[in-house]
């Protein structure tokens, strides 16, 4: 019963408790600017308050000197004038435009609690010289020191702990002597003083809430509208190089394609093409089909669309296979390859860090006209720890500073402003920057003019490998080990005509179906379905081709088209077909074929 009692009794002292320290709370602002402007607002706006605070002190002690004779009104006078004095000078040596972020809440505290001082001062007031027994100078006392505690308490109500700081003490004290007094109406006019303490700190808080506030939203408006600048500033940027691009994508699509159509024009049934004619139409198609696929990689890396598998990969055998590739195109003119052998392994995505490396050499290569190309691999730390950073140096043309920005752009290319096909797209170090911000890096470059460049690009260490993968060689294009049963399911007559032309000429045994119906009708079953991922009437090739597979009417599935929308590609993935765009290459389709 005892123990019911006690926790009855510390109930409300409990609840009390929590509301004071919940009013009393002082804890930095989610954002240090608004201490920050707090802590400015206090000096900046009180540093003339002493005067205003020093004539109504003087208003007050000279009236009560006047009307009562009290010598406690001097001792007063010279306590509370000391005081203002004390809190100009302070006021004034502050420097409120070196408050820095890191040490505002501090400030503003320490600012904030000197505020005490002018309210034991005003609280002392009802001591030294209370008009005891005459009840009219009471009650112009009682008006004097609650109208200016109120009045400074609300002009305070941006700094909470100084209002309350600079309210309780002169309330307090007003009420306690009010009450020592003894009589009814000082009794009530002591806890009206207490009443209007409540009320005054009520509205102050309430005015305190609505400023900072009103601060908070001022900062995030104004962060907001940083952060839309910067994103219009961008947006502004990227139009002006989708400008270039699609400038320069227009000459380097259309140049093949009038290649092209010349020569088909130039076509006669009674004048067959030469086998020069047939390699520059070849040639014409591969132009189309590179800038075709140069686009898409950049739609694919810049999208996010490549799906990454970060695993241990050895650069040891990556730099034997670059070698490989690229040591006769080096050769040729008449520059020196060096890979320096490396015990390297990397955190990264096997095929994509070495379309990455080989973006690097070739362009190393290409602008360099003699000396040579060096790759290494050089040990490293980043925020994660160990690491590797993997450069490409090369004694070539070197770039200037003004273009150092400008060469990750695509079809940017120092040297070439005719669009010069032979000398490339300008596409690989646009690629090369999106590749590597894909396995969490970026490209650094340092160039000297006549000197050479360096690209590097640092990635994680890793512990151990599996044996290296350096990506597959495809087959000789038409190779054919054995026939295999080809389905070819695509509502566009010339494409099912052309494919079955290619696959036929390979030795293939071909059946064409421009839909899901004539797909099931065909007899016998498929090494190989073949099917476009959009037909005709709505249908969906992917579905056709899934009921086809799981029937057991084709024994393996790709899937060709020229979407590049990443959820399409994802639901491809997920079904486990290979996946070819348009324009499909006929090496990867060879290849295809092979390991049917």
């Amino acid at each position: 019963m005892l123990q019911a009692a006690d926790t009855r009794q510390r109930g409300p002292l409990t609840v009390l408790r929590r509301g004071l320290r919940h009013l009393w709370t002082d804890t930095p602002h989610p954002s240090p600017l608004v201490d920050q402007r707090l802590a400015s607002a206090y000096i900046l706006d009180t540093r003339d308050q002493p005067y205003s605070a020093g004539v109504a002190a003087a208003i007050f002690w000279i009236t009560f000197l006047l009307l009562t004779g009290d010598k406690g009104t001097l001792v007063w006078a010279v306590l509370v004038h000391g005081m203002q004095l004390s809190m100009y000078f302070h006021l004034h040596g502050e420097q409120p435009e070196g408050y820095g972020l890191e040490r505002a809440f501090a400030i503003r505290r320490r600012l904030e609690s000197r505020m005490l001082i002018p309210g034991i001062a005003w609280a002392l007031a009802p001591w030294l010289f209370f008009p005891s027994g005459h009840l009219t100078y009471i009650v112009l006392m009682y008006f004097f020191i609650s109208t200016v505690t109120a009045v400074s308490t609300a002009a305070l109500a941006q700094w909470w702990r100084a209002a309350v700081l600079f309210a309780v003490p002169g309330y307090v004290s007003l009420s306690a002597r009010l009450m020592l007094e003894g009589d009814k109406l000082t009794l009530l006019m002591g806890s009206l003083a207490l009443f209007q303490l409540w009320g005054t700190l009520h509205y102050t808080l309430k005015q305190h809430r609505l400023i900072v506030q009103s601060l908070e939203n001022g900062f995030e408006n104004t962060l907001l509208t940083q952060e839309l600048s910067r994103q219009l500033k961008q947006v502004a940027q990227l139009s002006a190089q989708r400008t270039r691009i699609f400038a320069a994508a227009n000459h380097d699509l259309r140049q093949p394609m009038h290649a092209l159509s010349i020569f088909i024009d130039a076509l006669r049934p009674d004048r067959p093409p030469t086998p020069e004619t047939l390699r520059y139409m070849r040639d014409s198609v591969d132009a189309l089909r590179t800038s075709v696929d140069a686009l898409l990689d950049i739609a694919h890396f810049d999208g996010d669309a490549q799906k990454l598998v970060p695993e241990p990969v050895r650069l040891a055998p990556l730099f034997q296979a670059l070698a490989g590739r690229f040591t006769v195109a080096a050769g040729a003119k008449g520059l020196a390859l060096r890979f320096v052998p490396t015990e390297a392994v990397v955190q990264a995505d096997a095929r994509v860090l070495s379309r990455l490396l080989g973006n690097l050499v070739d362009n190393a290569i290409k602008y360099t006209p003699s000396g040579r190309v060096l790759v290494a691999a050089r040990r490293s730390r980043n925020a994660a720890g160990p690491a590797w950073r993997i450069e490409v140096r090369d004694s070539g043309v070197g770039i200037d500073t003004q273009h150092r920005e400008q060469v990750f752009e695509a079809f940017f290319q120092v040297d070439n402003p005719g669009r010069d096909r032979s000398r490339g797209l300008g596409l690989g170090l646009s690629l090369v920057a999106s590749m590597a911000r894909m396995m969490g890096s970026r490209i650094a470059l340092r160039s000297e003019t006549g000197r050479g460049s360096t690209f590097s690009l640092v990635l994680q260490a890793a512990h151990a490998a599996p044996a290296a993968s350096t990506g597959f060689a495809p087959a000789p294009v038409g190779a054919v080990e054995a026939p295999r049963r080809v389905l070819v399911l695509d509502d566009e007559e010339p494409v099912r005509r052309a494919m079955a032309t290619l696959l036929r000429g390979w030795g293939h045994h071909v059946a064409l179906a421009a839909s899901p119906d004539e797909a099931w009708q065909q007899p016998g079953h498929y090494d190989l379905l073949l099917g476009d991922l959009r037909l005709g009437r709505g249908l969906s090739g992917l579905a056709a081709a899934q009921a086809l597979h799981a029937v057991g009417k084709v024994r393996r599935v790709a899937i060709l088209t020229g979407e590049t929308a990443v959820a399409h590609r994802a639901e491809i993935e997920r079904a486990g077909y290979a996946l070819l765009f348009k324009p499909a290459d006929a090496r990867h389709l060879s290849a295809l074929l092979a390991g049917s």
